[in-house]
């Protein structure tokens, strides 16, 4: 338990205690660095160029190094973490491309086009590489890309849209990496996307997606982004056919979830189907679906933000969450498994049937946004580093009448 803050343990340590070590036990299990081994162990030896883009991204290439001979190649990450010294590391900006994310999407390209046709590829793909690493398409305005992909988050426009709409503004998803190697890549994936085909996590930058610019455009205009001409005929650009490269999946959020299923006390369920939609919605059904002692959920589910407050969306979960359960011995965890819930400053929180009447009213804090500040004020908030991996989000409920502990 030594990840988390001690401080969310302040209202009832034995119990939240014990949820700490479920977590753990769900980090354990989608490990990027062994995972990547484990997947690469029959290429042991062999010489590559490794391009690893995503918060995973430095304990995917620490893996890949572990088994390959890794002569070459770019890793870009939000946090800062050792990387093989063959590799060249840049921390682009998230969840909003930036100036580092534009540097970074220029290095990885200008290292696939430098890599000789006789030389193997790899790429270690995780979620939030799609803000990390960027370079838009001819036509579109840097500044114009980060407009847009700001607003979408803040509209609350799910992960499928959003990717859909990078892709049509973006020069290195959809593929555009094997695009610039002039060969299909093969590719390690980490998803942080429930269900997702893995050319939806980090916007597939090796893996050729649909092009629908009509949809594309759609998208935007529903958000009430302005679209100008320039940037409609860039997105109007088919880009050239490209081979569907060999991609293994390492791990997403149900193997978080089994293993922190696994962990807990019995009776402990994963809930069918994942976690997705408004978010107070899917805490409805969530809780209503949930039966006696420990079940686990995972996913991502989105926030139409309207407020300026401090929250992300497991935080503003968890205080739905906590007005629900007060007054029972009900437990609940809305947990980002990459440490970073939104702007939370925080990895989500654990409440219970306490949080309420430990911090009062919560309705301005919750047509706020400002579920961080408010769970804060009742120690209530999970913090932690950087996990260095990223599966989306874990959800777990502990109705502790009648489990066994």
């Amino acid at each position: 338990m030594t990840r988390f803050d001690p401080s969310v343990l302040a209202p009832d340590p034995e119990n939240r205690g014990r949820i700490l070590s479920w977590l753990e036990a769900g980090l354990a299990a989608v490990e990027p660095e062994a995972l990547t081994a484990r997947a690469l162990a029959p290429l042991t030896g062999t010489p590559a160029v490794v391009i690893a883009i995503g918060k995973a991204a430095a304990a995917m290439s620490r893996g890949a190094a572990a088994m390959l001979d890794v002569i070459g190649g770019v890793c870009v990450s939000d946090h800062v973490e050792p990387v093989p010294d063959t590799l060249r590391f840049l921390v682009g900006d998230h969840p909003v491309p930036g100036a580092a994310s534009l540097e970074a999407g220029a290095a990885v390209l200008e290292a696939v086009r430098a890599v000789p046709s006789s030389t193997r590829i790899v790429a270690l793909v995780s979620g939030g590489g799609s803000a990390l690493c960027e370079a838009p398409r001819e036509g579109v305005p840097p500044a114009y890309l980060s407009d847009a992909t700001k607003r979408l988050v803040a509209g609350g426009a799910t992960i499928e849209d959003m990717n859909l709409v990078r892709a049509h503004l973006s020069a290195i998803k959809c593929g555009g990496l094997s695009r610039e190697a002039g060969r299909a890549i093969e590719t390690l994936v980490i998803s942080d996307v429930a269900g997702a085909d893995p050319g939806v996590i980090a916007s597939g930058p090796t893996i050729p997606g649909v092009h629908d610019p009509e949809m594309a455009a759609g998208i935007l205009t529903r958000m009430s982004i302005d679209l100008p001409d320039s940037v409609r005929a860039a997105m109007l650009v088919e880009p050239a056919a490209l081979p569907y490269p060999e991609v293994v999946l390492l791990a997403d959020g149900r193997d978080a979830a089994r293993a922190v299923a696994a962990a807990a006390p019995a009776p402990a369920a994963v809930r069918e189907g994942w976690l997705r939609g408004d978010a107070e919605a899917c805490l409805d059904r969530f809780l209503l679906d949930s039966g006696p002692g420990v079940t686990v959920g995972a996913g991502e589910v989105v926030l139409d933000v309207r407020g300026e407050g401090s929250g992300g969306r497991n935080t503003h979960t968890a205080l739905l969450a906590a007005a629900r359960l007060t007054g029972s011995d009900d437990v609940f965890c809305a947990f980002a498994t990459d440490g970073v819930d939104g702007g939370s400053g925080s990895a989500g929180a654990i409440v219970d049937g306490s949080t309420i009447r430990r911090g009062g009213d919560p309705t301005r804090s919750r047509d706020r946004f400002d579920s961080a500040t408010y769970l804060a004020g009742t120690s209530d908030l999970l913090l932690c580093p950087p996990t260095g991996t990223n599966v989306a989000d874990v959800w777990i409920l502990w109705r502790r009448q009648g489990a066994r502990s």
